[in-house]
């Protein structure tokens, strides 16, 4: 079976769960006899089909024009994408998103009778997407889950809020993201230094200034763990500030990932791969702050990382987070907005070493039910059961 995996942009432009979703899923379908291709916005705005281009895990990806949800139709900016899907003669597309992804391969059902699948992401959250709030919108994006072959969700939320728009409950599967268990259960055994460290998007949501706050007052107490913010995002200039009014060391020019300074707080930028495992393996805890009255999680895998490597997690109290302790995830809850709180959690974990590695064991133990190689599966059961229907 062959499938075409859309997503708006290329993997070198996406961050987080969906760069995670793209690189692995593919490798864990091909033994299951799924060949997986990757379609994006040509980022030169061509017109033209262009690729393949082989991705560092031998996927082939094209890209050329991806058009916007509109009343008319073009077909000839479709041709791109439509050359694409005979010439690898696709059986299905996923698509990654709702709107925007979803409408385009509504699209191309319409015009080649090629069933779609979709996948709920925080493009359809209303505290997350203006453009939800608009008659329009939310007309498209019901008729794409209308005509949609089936519809995955990564949490119940992301259902919930789905089917608000459309409810889809015959046709739904609830499948979270997943993670390469054997390559971070290496970085479970490094040496642990004395910091925290949170990972994501450096945007106001995403609660890091809440982080800063809240060690600014665990270093007024003498406390000399660090706090490692990783990633990039409109607020990191207005974060690095804040610690600096606070009184806090600040380092961003930071290179040596062997050694991170005490009493500091620590810009990493954007990081991914080798060096993201080593500065989760070597922390003492994770920390997942993002605050759910402004942004709505579709699922936070920063959380399965923590436990793939191990690690004691603290994290906003926040629906997503409650749903996958019911799957063995050991996390302190704290309200989201509370300095206090999260201080008070940050210092009892890091000063007790017991409880801080029983919670990262039983993490490390409830891991592999996110195993891409599991997750892959339940994705080719829904490819599968599409298939069974197609009378093309």
């Amino acid at each position: 079976m062959r499938v075409l995996l859309l997503n708006r942009y290329s993997l070198e432009r996406t961050a987080g769960g969906v760069a995670e979703y793209l690189y692995y899923l593919p490798l864990s379908l091909k033994p299951l006899g799924i060949t997986t291709y990757i379609y994006n916005e040509d980022e030169k705005g061509g017109s033209q089909l262009v690729g393949p281009r082989l991705l560092k895990n031998g996927v082939p990806t094209y890209a050329g024009p991806f058009i916007k949800p509109s009343f008319f139709v073009s077909t000839k900016k479709l041709n791109p994408l439509l050359e694409l899907c005979k010439k690898e003669k696709i059986d299905l597309i996923h698509a990654q998103g709702t709107y925007r992804c979803g409408w385009i391969a509504m699209q191309v059902c319409k015009l080649a009778k090629i069933p779609y699948v979709v996948t709920s992401h925080a493009d359809i959250v209303v505290t997350n997407s203006d453009r939800m709030k608009r008659g329009k919108v939310q007309r498209r994006a019901r008729a794409v889950l209308a005509h949609a072959a089936k519809v995955t969700h990564l949490t119940p939320l992301m259902a919930e809020i789905s089917h608000q728009v459309f409810d889809t409950r015959d046709k739904s599967y609830i499948i979270g993201n997943g993670i390469d268990v054997k390559e971070w259960r290496a970085v479970a055994t490094l040496p642990e230094q004395n910091y925290a460290i949170g990972i994501g998007r450096l945007e106001p949501e995403k609660g890091f200034h809440v982080l800063i706050s809240a060690y600014a007052l665990l270093h007024s107490q003498n406390f000399s763990g660090s706090l490692v913010i990783a990633g990039t995002g409109s607020a990191e200039l207005e974060l690095q500030h804040q610690a600096k009014r606070l009184g806090m060391n600040v380092v961003t020019a930071f290179q040596d990932f062997s050694r991170v300074p005490e009493r500091s707080v620590v810009f990493t930028g954007y990081i991914r791969g080798e060096i993201k495992k080593q500065l989760i393996g070597q922390s003492q805890m994770i920390l997942f702050p993002t605050q759910p009255q402004q942004w709505e999680e579709p699922f936070g895998i920063v959380q399965i990382e923590a436990m793939a490597a191990g690690k004691a997690l603290i994290a906003s109290d926040s629906v997503t987070t409650r749903y996958l302790q019911t799957f063995g995830l050991q996390a302190a809850l704290v309200q989201a907005e509370n300095v206090h709180a999260w201080a008070e959690e940050i210092k009892n974990i890091s000063v007790n070493q017991v409880v801080r590695h029983q919670l990262g064991r039983k993490n490390l133990e409830n891991a592999d039910q996110f195993d891409w190689s599991v997750i892959a599966k339940q994705y080719r059961d829904v490819y599968l059961a599409v298939g069974k229907r197609r009378d093309i």
